[in-house]
Parts: C-alpha cells; structure tokens; sequence
C-alpha cells in the first residue's frame, strides 16, 4: 500500500523509541539493584540515606542523557538510505 521509502521510515521511527526504552528500562533495574544493595550497606553501618539518594538521582540523570543519546543515534541512522 505504501512505498518501500514510507515503510522504512515508519519501521525506523519506531525503533529509535523502542531502543531508548529498553535502554530505560535495563537502566531502572541496574539502578534498582544498586540503591537496594547500598541501602543494605548503609543500614549495616547506621548511616544517613541522603548519599543514596543522590547517587540515585544522578544515576536517573545519567540514564536519562544516555537515551536521548541513544534515541538521537539510532534516527540520525535511519536517516541514511540503506544501500
């Protein structure tokens, strides 16, 4: 129904989200395991939170550039038609 140019641009507008995503959500989890695992150490030591909370926020930070970097990547490939 449509040209082969419109098909690959629709598959390619899709994939540089679904790329971004995956990368989000395998973020979430390392993140997740991490700041458990320190609150576990910090919970031994009686110490204050606040480090974790702010290696967690920049981590999300972090993860978050690292998407849209990811996500900017993969469209600035398909941008290029494939030989």
């Amino acid at each position: 129904m449509f040209s082969a140019k419109l098909e690959r641009q629709k598959r390619f507008d899709r994939l540089p989200i679904l790329v971004a995503a995956t990368l989000f959500g395998a973020g979430i989890v390392v993140i997740a395991i991490w700041a458990v695992r320190a609150s576990s150490m910090f919970t031994a030591a009686d110490a204050d939170r606040a480090p974790i909370i702010i290696g967690v926020l920049i981590a999300l930070a972090g993860l978050f550039a690292l998407c849209i970097v990811a996500y900017g990547a993969v469209r600035a490939f398909g941008r290029f038609p494939s030989l």
